[in-house]
This record gives C-alpha cells, structure tokens and sequence, in this order.
C-alpha cells in the first residue's frame, strides 16, 4: 500500500509538470511571428559571438519598394544593406510584389517602432500621410522614386530625398545623341532624310511627363530637325511589347530610348531574329541604336558588346549606398555632409546622385561623309 500511495504520489507530479511545459509551449506558439527580415541582428550570446551586436544597440529600419523583381531594385537592396552593415534589421516589403497596401505597410511599420524607413514614393501624394506619422513617431524618412513636392519637404527636418534629375538625363541623352549625328548620322538614320523620329519604349509617358519636348528642343537647338514617333508605354494595360516595337518601326521610328536593361535586351535579340527581321531586308532596322535611360550592369554591358548605343542613370546599387551612409550620418546625430555621405544635400535636402553614362563607339568614332553607300 506505501509503494502504492509513493507510486501515485510521483505520477502526479510528473503529469503536473508535463501540463505546465505544455501550457509554456502553448503560449509561445501563440505568439505573433517576427517580421521576416533581410539581415537580422545574431541571436547567440555574446560570449559565442566575437564582435557581437548588443541587442539594444539593433536598429529597426523599413524598406518599402514598388517592385523588388527589378534587377535595378535589387541592386539597390543589396547595396544599402552591405553599406548598412551589423546592427540594423531591415525589414523589406515590395508592394508590387505583395499586392499589399503601402500605406498600410509603413503604418504597419510606424507601430513596431522602426526608427529608419526608406520608401520608394511612386505617388507624391501619399507623401503627406507618410510625412505626418514620421514626425509624429520621431521617425527618420528617406524618399527614393518620385519626388516630393518643396512644401512637403519642409514639413520636417530628418526627411530627405535621394535621387536624380529627369532633365539631366534628357540632356546626357541629347548630346550623345548630337554627337552620334555629327560623327555618324547614318548610323541614327533609318530613312536617309536629315531627319530623326525616335520611338519610345518605358514606363512614363514622354508626353506626359514632358521628356518629349525637352529632348527634341535640346536637338533641335543643334540642328537637328527631331520629332517622337511612337510614345510606347510599358506600364499599359495588356502591353504587348513586341506588338509596341513593331508598331515603333511602322511609326517611322529610327532609334528607340527606353529605360529597362531587360526590356532592351528582349529588344536587341528581337531585332536580330531572322524569322522576325531578316537581315537581308531589314539590316538596318537590325542596326538600329538603343538608347537607355538607365545604367545598370546589363545597360553597360550592351554598349560595350555593341548592341545597344548608350546608357546613362542612377545605378541602383550607387543609390543604395548613398541612402545607407545617410541613414547612418542621421541615425549618429551627424549633419549629412559629402565627407560622411559621398554628396552633400542641397538646401531642400536633396542628394542628386550623378548619373552613369557609357557611349558606343558608333556615336564617338567620326565616319568620313565621302564614303561611298553601299
């Protein structure tokens, strides 16, 4: 009977400690999930660790972009989060790619306390709300994409804006352009009649936006008698983009700008495809200049293999950089500065990021004009 009572005895204690490791379980997995991240802060002891971040010194930042599926993105991402280095988990969010709210999202992000968030504004108009919970959560915002307007800059001091000017890229574009014309007119030319239609193939409307004129001013203010033909735009519903290059062609098009590496090298290969256009008819339409608003790695490596003519823009991996040293200039307490940043911020806290820009030796190699024509 003692045995039996002893036997009882340990049988309650050893379910009563069972119950109370489940309930501890029960309880964690209750728990809400921590935000994915692209570089958390290590989790071992620091004693395991050599040159482990405390805890308490990890900074939370945010980033939101409209499409993280971009080679230009990704750069971007890569970049600031190598720049960034250990201390900071970076919680990153494609609102293309999540179909998700980005408002949403950077309240989302306001309300677990992230001291840093990085937006790339896609509509200046959302900037106010974006603007307003910042300041009221002591939050430092950085814009990339779109630019906010001058008044709300002013709405707060740690809000900057990291970008490029759309008129200094017309302009990069224009000259190469002019000086393609002076050095190598046929190599522009499609129809041989002293004047230049080029076709448009990116995401803005060059009408819209105003590129169109700005381009065909500046060319023709060097004697170059200019005009846009086909303005193809690729965020168009239902856009078929070898139906639009065509259609380029048939609008007189002779040169096509367009403002994606990828994009452009479908392009190329397009062109070159014999079924579509074969050589023997169409060997200039095969030759026909490339022109790209944008400088990444692919854009460079087609002007310098000759299948595209010229690239100029931001590389996304040098605007990556520039957000992440001045994240960290603001975050020290430091005055951005081009000793701490790399370039120094305008008075409206701007940072223009100067632009890549690589030309084919077709635009920079003189052909002579007595040259017989094949």
């Amino acid at each position: 009977m003692k045995h039996f009572v002893i036997y009882a005895l340990a049988a309650v204690m050893i379910f009563t400690m069972l119950g109370r490791f489940a309930a501890v379980e029960t309880v964690s997995a209750a728990e809400p999930a921590v935000a994915p991240v692209l570089r958390m802060a290590k989790a071992a002891p620091a004693a395991l660790q050599e040159n482990a971040v405390p805890e308490e010194e990890v900074i939370q930042a945010g980033l939101l972009q409209a499409n993280m599926s971009s080679m230009d993105d990704m750069y971007f991402k890569n970049a600031l989060l190598e720049e960034l280095g250990e201390g900071f988990s970076v919680h990153a969010l494609s609102t293309a790619a999540t179909g998700g709210d980005q408002a949403a999202m950077f309240r989302k992000m306001v309300e677990r306390g992230y001291r840093l968030i990085v937006v790339e504004l896609f509509d200046t108009d959302m900037a106010d709300e974006y603007i307003r919970l910042a300041k009221e959560n002591d939050i430092i915002l950085i814009f990339i994409g779109e630019e906010p307007t001058p008044q709300q800059m002013a709405e707060m001091d740690n809000l900057y804006y990291v970008g490029f000017s759309t008129g200094n890229v017309m302009r990069e574009l224009a000259d190469a352009i002019i000086l393609g014309w002076k050095n190598n007119q046929r190599a522009l030319e499609i129809k041989d009649d002293d004047r230049l239609v080029f076709g448009v193939f990116t995401k803005d409307d060059y009408e819209e936006n105003g590129s169109a004129e700005a381009l065909t001013r500046y060319l023709s203010n060097a004697g170059i008698e200019a005009e846009m033909g086909k303005n193809a735009v690729t965020q168009a519903f239902e856009f078929n983009w070898k139906k639009e290059i065509d259609n380029i062609f048939y609008a007189g098009g002779e040169i096509i700008i367009c403002d994606s590496s990828s994009y452009a090298r479908q392009i190329s290969e397009y062109l070159h495809d014999e079924e579509e256009y074969p050589k023997e008819k169409y060997e200039r339409i095969q030759n026909t200049g490339i022109f790209l608003t944008v400088a990444d790695a692919t854009a460079q490596e087609m002007v310098k293999e000759g299948t595209a003519m010229f690239a100029t823009g931001i590389n996304g991996g040098d605007t990556g950089t520039a957000v992440a040293k001045l994240a960290k200039a603001l975050l020290a307490g430091e005055t951005p500065t081009a000793e701490n940043v790399g370039i120094a911020p305008d008075q409206n806290r701007h940072i223009y990021i100067t632009n890549r820009t690589v030309l084919s030796t077709v635009l920079t190699t003189q052909v002579g004009g007595d040259e017989d024509e094949e």
